[in-house]
């Protein structure tokens, strides 16, 4: 009736076991031994006390139909709930198999010598309870590996589990000795049948396994702020070189602002001396009895004169004196002006170059 109420209860279990053995078969576990061992070893001393005392484990054995203590006192025990009950199977009443497995079986090695039970053992697997034993140290490179069956008959586990249940006492694992005297450390008591209370040790290993995954949790955000940290302040310092660029720029076209407007000066006041040379010369080369109306001069040095003279035609050879002009010719025609009596004409000329100005004549030796 009660399987029929939990019809989840056989998955579950089935899930359960094949995930410990996925586990077992990992490395895992041999590593969170050592690093449980290490933990432990940074406890103070009163911690480390507490801590052993309370994984200690009460080991019994089972005689004439009755638990007893393993140094043979024939009054059966009483339950003692702060410790772990462990009862030791005797060699006689265990099978002990060295068996071999394909390496692809190692994540599921309880399915398989389940399925081949009756290959290694007198009996089918709904006959016995069983566990491996697999030693650490073997070769992983090679196609095979070998471990050891711990096989025991369900019949008799069962009885002496009931037993101990009329008793009031509880098994928390059944481990057996081999030939020599020495444990085997298996459990060969059912999933089914194992105690689900904690105990304070196991809560203890939780507890640091939570811890270390705390520990681990917190320095891979420690990390991750870090390198957030060292992002932020290479995005600041990126940022500053950008501003300083930017400040750089400004000021290097505001120099070239400078530089052009100190050659615009320096070339209108190059402009403005060359202007007053030329007035200077024009008025010693133009005959007096010509007076000029207008003066024109362009940026590429083009010269524009608009004047009145008695004596128009022979103004371009009393000019010639102008040693800063050059191509002088009339613009236009010469037009009489009534109101003067005098010619009214147009001339251009170009200016010379500073080097031509300056240059020595044909003649200068």
């Amino acid at each position: 009736m009660k399987a029929l109420q939990r019809p989840w209860l056989g998955p579950l279990q089935t899930t359960t076991t094949r995930l410990a053995q996925h586990w077992q078969a990992s490395r895992l576990p041999v590593f969170l031994r050592w690093w449980r061992r290490e933990l432990i070893a940074c406890l103070p001393r009163r911690w480390r006390e507490r801590l052993e005392s309370s994984n200690q484990e009460h080991l019994l054995y089972w005689h004439e139909g009755a638990l007893h203590h393993t140094s043979g006192d024939a009054e059966p025990v009483a339950s003692a709930p702060a410790q772990r009950q462990v009862l030791l199977l005797p060699s006689e009443q265990v099978l002990l198999s060295r068996v071999q497995l394909p390496l692809a079986a190692a994540t599921q090695v309880h399915e398989a010598l389940a399925f081949e039970m009756d290959k290694y053992t007198p009996f089918k697997a709904a006959q016995v309870y069983f566990d491996t034993l697999r030693d650490p140290r073997e070769d992983r490179t090679r196609p095979v590996f070998e471990l050891t069956l711990v096989v025991a008959l369900r019949e008799r586990i069962d009885a002496i589990l009931d037993e101990a249940t009329r008793n009031g006492l509880r098994i928390d694992a059944i481990d057996a000795l081999d030939r020599n005297g020495a444990r085997l450390h298996v459990n060969l008591l059912p999933a089914q049948r194992r105690p689900q209370e904690r105990h304070p040790a196991r809560r203890l290993r939780l507890r640091l396994i939570w811890l270390g995954a705390g520990l681990l949790l917190l320095a891979m955000l420690m990390w991750v702020h870090n390198r957030q940290q060292a992002l932020d302040a290479m995005n600041a310092e990126v940022a500053a070189l950008r501003n300083d660029t930017r400040q750089i720029q400004v000021l290097r076209q505001q120099l070239n602002e400078l530089l052009d407007t100190g050659r615009y000066v320096q070339t209108q006041k190059t402009l403005a001396l060359s202007r007053t040379a030329l007035l200077q010369e024009l008025t010693a080369c133009i005959p007096g009895d010509t007076w000029l109306e207008q003066l024109d001069l362009d940026a590429q040095g083009t010269l524009t004169l608009s004047a009145q003279s008695s004596q128009a035609s022979d103004l371009i050879g009393k000019m010639k004196t102008c040693t800063d002009l050059r191509n002088l010719q009339f613009q236009g025609v010469i037009q009489a002006d009534a109101s003067t009596g005098q010619d009214r004409l147009n001339l251009t000329a170009h200016l010379g170059s500073p080097e031509e100005r300056h240059a020595p004549a044909p003649d200068t030796p």
